[in-house]
């Protein structure tokens, strides 16, 4: 009896030891990339083309504290950030506290190999209607980028670089999120509506610089107001 459990637990072992890194263990690798960053701010430039708007070169500046917490402010004039697809602090926490994952296997995506999946939004989150698909990256387990695609055919598009800073933490370097909308009916009016389901296209680029890391930012900083504020207020705060 012994000796067979013996054998049991060597065929367990050698069987585990070949087997190849698996969807979860692939997942859990990307979630640690980030987790060492309890907080940070950085400077954020923003280049837009959205919906009857554009923009150059505004300047923000990024507060991100775990759990989930970000705060924005603008440095002259106030802040304007696309409301879709951004994932700003911790894209990886904020997409692991919202989806479920499964695995679609090996894909390509910007001309890199990497792992396919479909984000199920999980039963407590409210998400729209929308069909989503995250690419991670194999080699360094840090998501290349997911796209959205609504039932009546809006695309939306995020892209993340990132960049190692300290030689330990990855954070983002730039994301940029591509709009395209579904095509509007001859007698449809053109509304307010977001540029992933107007019919109208839009490209947002995000640039992030000048990393400050576990700095020890205080929570009262993350407190959402009542309305975006002008110069020297928060423009684009929220507690996720």
């Amino acid at each position: 009896m012994k000796a067979w459990m013996r054998f049991t637990l060597v065929l367990a072992l050698a069987l585990a030891a070949a087997a190849p890194c698996g969807a979860d263990q692939l997942l859990n690798r990307m979630k640690a990339r980030l987790a060492g960053v309890k907080d940070y701010t950085c400077d954020v430039t923003l280049n837009a083309t959205l919906q009857q708007i554009a923009v150059s070169n505004m300047r923000m500046t990024l507060y991100y504290k775990r759990p989930n917490r970000v705060h924005v402010e603008a440095k002259e004039g106030f802040a304007l950030l696309p409301e879709e697809g951004l994932y700003l602090g911790d894209p990886i926490e904020e997409m692991m506290a919202s989806y479920d994952f499964e695995p679609l296997g090996a894909a390509a995506f910007q001309g890199k190999s990497c792992a396919k999946y479909a984000l199920r939004a999980k039963k407590d989150v409210r998400a729209a209607d929308v069909s989503l698909r995250l690419f991670v990256d194999s080699a360094l387990a840090l998501p290349l980028g997911f796209t959205g695609t609504s039932q009546q055919g809006g695309v939306v598009t995020t892209v993340f670089a990132f960049r190692r800073l300290q030689n330990k933490y990855w954070l983002p370097a730039r994301t940029t999120v591509t709009f395209k909308g579904a095509p509007e009916a001859p007698s449809r009016r053109r509304g307010s509506g977001s540029a992933s389901n107007s019919g109208n296209s839009g490209r947002a680029e995000l640039t992030f610089t000048n990393y400050k890391i576990n700095t020890g930012l205080p929570d009262s900083l993350f407190v959402q107001p009542a309305r975006a504020q002008g110069k020297g207020g928060s423009g684009a705060g929220k507690k996720h």
